[in-house]
């Protein structure tokens, strides 16, 4: 009779030990996945936080691009401008061919280039989509380039190779040789004048 009344207490005892092992295995184990759901909730709120804030600033990009978009339509060109590349050159007049000011932006892709090789024959390129623009500026002393994708290398004349600015807008000002650094590595250079 002690025998089972010893066994039932062991039984017992150890159903109990069993039971506050499990209890305090649960109560861990609500705390974890409690602890990882409010790291997840924080890492999402923090995800839609940054998203939102990226968003924003996207569309206040936007605006001010299309803002900018709108000036530069009405802006006129108060020089005209030449470009070298090699012993090639092109250009473009202030005034167009009707008598009108020219206004807005020029895209150097848009500019006939024309060469002479040296043994007479004439040749005629433009040179490849660099998404550079030259754009009129409220100054008439000076033209803006502008570009559309990468930054480009751009430095005066008088000045090294190697003391280029990378940038994605520059001023050019009025009798001043610019040097460009395409994509390709080719080095264009853009002078502007006063319009005729």
């Amino acid at each position: 009779m002690r025998c089972k009344e010893l066994i039932a207490t062991f039984t017992m005892e150890a159903g109990l030990v069993i039971a506050a092992v499990l209890a305090v295995a649960g109560v861990v184990q609500w705390k974890r996945q409690s602890g990882r759901q409010q790291k997840e909730k924080y890492i999402l709120d923090y995800a839609g936080q940054v998203s939102e804030l990226e968003s924003q600033r996207r569309e206040e990009e936007r605006q001010l691009k299309q803002e900018e978009e709108k000036k530069q339509r009405d802006r006129v060109f108060g020089m005209d401008f030449l470009i070298t590349h090699g012993s090639a050159f092109g250009g473009c007049a202030a005034v167009c061919a009707d008598g009108t000011i020219r206004k807005d932006k020029v895209a150097l892709d848009n500019i006939l280039m024309y060469g002479k090789h040296p043994s007479g024959k004439e040749f005629t390129y433009y040179i490849e989509d660099q998404g550079l623009e030259i754009c009129a500026s409220d100054q008439p002393e000076e033209l803006i380039i502008v570009s559309k994708q990468q930054p480009f290398e751009i430095r005066e004349a008088g000045l090294s190779r190697d003391q280029g600015i990378s940038t994605k807008k520059a001023v050019i000002k009025q009798d001043v040789t610019y040097y460009i650094i395409l994509e390709s590595k080719h080095e264009i250079s853009i002078k502007a004048t006063k319009r005729c």
